[in-house]
């Protein structure tokens, strides 16, 4: 079997990936200075306290679920190019 993964499964699984640790950064920031969470609107006072149940409690569940709904996306996409492989490979 080929381990080799399609670039462009590779691209949205990297994408996925870049996105949610961006996302996480800016929403602990937030959780310790104070402010309006980015998508979900949630306000936060900030403080210690605050980032470090961000940081301790909220973010493992946000990476989670980005794990999670980048292989709902993914998955697909990897189906869809190895079918395509194994179809090309068949008809040579």
């Amino acid at each position: 079997m080929n381990d080799e993964r399609h670039p462009v499964v590779t691209f949205i699984a990297v994408l996925g990936a870049i996105a949610a640790a961006v996302f996480t950064s800016w929403c602990t920031v937030i959780a310790f200075v104070g402010g309006t969470m980015p998508i979900i609107g949630y306000e936060a006072e900030g403080g210690f306290f605050s980032g470090i149940f961000w940081v301790f409690v909220v973010d493992p569940i946000v990476i989670t679920v980005a794990y999670w709904i980048a292989m709902v996306v993914v998955l697909p996409f990897a189906a869809l190019a190895s079918a395509r492989d194994a179809w090309r490979d068949r008809h040579r």
